[in-house]
């Protein structure tokens, strides 16, 4: 009776050794990890990373679509424009849904946070109009853009701009 008895407690040892080995990190059994795995294929998970874009993109990690590079990544680790002028050039383009080959930009004058030029579009430069904008963190926005008149205390007092910038092409 007691070598049967030893016999159980050495096959359940022997199993209990069994199963904690084949457990996951942090002793997560391979069930739940398997689990997890499956959950990622659902459109309503929860889980960190399950948000990509139509781009692939995962957005809960910091990663956008650029355009330009044509993949997604962190604006902060990588610019995803060539140039303030790309930058732009693709701004407009996005405003106006145009094609960013169609838009002609030129910056004319720039300091470390703004920028005025002219832009056009179409497949030569031509007919166009002019554009202020503005950088704001690691990224530039156009405040402005067109022909008309605008309103200089405010893009002095709202955005900062300097007389350097703003005369004679868009304020006296």
């Amino acid at each position: 009776m007691k070598i049967i008895i030893l016999i159980i407690l050495v096959l359940a040892a022997a199993g209990f050794i069994i199963a904690k080995k084949s457990a996951g990190p942090n002793n997560v059994s391979s069930d739940i990890v398997d689990n997890a795995s499956e959950n990622v294929d659902k459109p309503n998970s929860n889980l960190v990373g399950a948000d990509r874009d139509e781009h692939g993109c995962i957005g809960s990690a910091g990663y956008s679509w650029c355009e330009p590079k044509n993949k997604c990544l962190r604006i902060w680790e990588e610019n995803c424009y060539e140039s303030v002028e790309q930058e732009i050039q693709y701004l407009l383009a996005q405003k106006y849904q145009k094609n960013p080959d169609e838009a002609q930009t030129k910056i004319t004058k720039q300091d470390d946070s703004h920028a005025m030029g002219s832009v056009s579009f179409g497949p030569e430069p031509g007919e166009g109009g002019l554009f202020l904008a503005v950088k704001q963190g690691n990224i530039w926005e156009v405040v402005y853009d067109g022909n008309g008149s605008i309103d200089c205390e405010q893009m002095r007092q709202e955005y900062g701009f300097s007389d350097e910038l703003l005369k004679p092409n868009f304020c006296d």
